[in-house]
């Protein structure tokens, strides 16, 4: 979340902290002190300290000794925005029905800054690949399909900007770290509409994504070499007539 800024009084800046506070629980560590709350958000101890008090008197955090953690009721922020988009009525049972023809778990992501954010993920198991992530997970932005294919739905005239902004610290000995290059893969699933990835995010584990709407990406994966290129493209071709049946029913429009 960026800083709120100063001398702009239509932005609340004692809210803004007391939200970089809340941001701080990001699943990294199930529990967090306040000295860990003012390491993560760079306030100093006493506003981290009034942020975590007063979130716990609204109940969306608890204590427990020197460490707070968050409460279930943080869910009901996200809520809203899932009900709003139909995101279990319309779209996950999409995302099911697609998952189980193709034996392959399906993510639908959106971008977050400098972060994949996912927004629901297929419920069919027996799938070959499972991370066990969920709606609220943020993936890596340069080092996944989801990822590049975000960027490459957005102007090229920023993204150099965009990918210099973005972590490039590597996950496997596959991830790419040179920029350019980075920037040559995004035009290119720019120009195919397809993005493609292998072992940059997890070893031996091939990633494919498509895009569904502006700023809206579906994205699956399978072990490299599984099938050859015709699992590539089996795999590819249902990502793609899931992404036509999400426009179709219109559920995604506004994200």
């Amino acid at each position: 979340m960026p800083p709120a800024d100063p001398q702009d009084r239509n932005i609340a800046a004692t809210f803004a902290k007391g939200m970089a506070v809340l941001e701080a629980f990001d699943g990294q560590a199930p529990a967090l002190t306040l000295a860990d709350i003012a390491r993560l958000t760079g306030q100093d101890r006493a506003t981290a300290r009034r942020g975590a008090l007063t979130l716990m008197h609204l109940g969306y955090l608890r204590q427990d000794g020197r460490q707070f953690s968050l409460t279930p009721r943080v869910l009901t922020l996200a809520g809203g925005f899932l009900r709003a988009h139909r995101i279990g009525r319309q779209v996950q049972p999409v995302l099911n029905h697609h998952a189980g023809a193709l034996g392959a778990e399906i993510t639908l992501a959106t971008g977050d800054g400098d972060r994949v954010l996912l927004l629901a993920q297929s419920t069919a198991h027996g799938g070959p690949v499972s991370y066990g992530f969920t709606p609220g997970s943020r993936l890596p932005l340069l080092h996944t399909s989801l990822g590049r294919m975000l960027l490459a739905g957005e102007d090229p005239e920023g993204l150099e900007a965009r990918i210099a902004a973005a972590p490039i610290a590597p996950h496997t000995e596959q991830s790419l770290t040179d920029t350019a290059e980075i920037a040559v893969r995004i035009g290119r699933a720019r120009q195919a509409g397809f993005c493609i990835t292998d072992s940059e995010f997890e070893p031996g584990i091939t990633g494919i994504a498509v895009a569904v709407a502006p700023n809206v990406v579906l994205g699956s994966s399978l072990p490299r070499g599984r099938d050859g290129a015709e699992g590539v493209d089996a795999l590819l071709r249902g990502l793609q007539t899931c992404a036509s049946e999400l426009r179709q029913a219109g559920a995604l429009s506004g994200l």
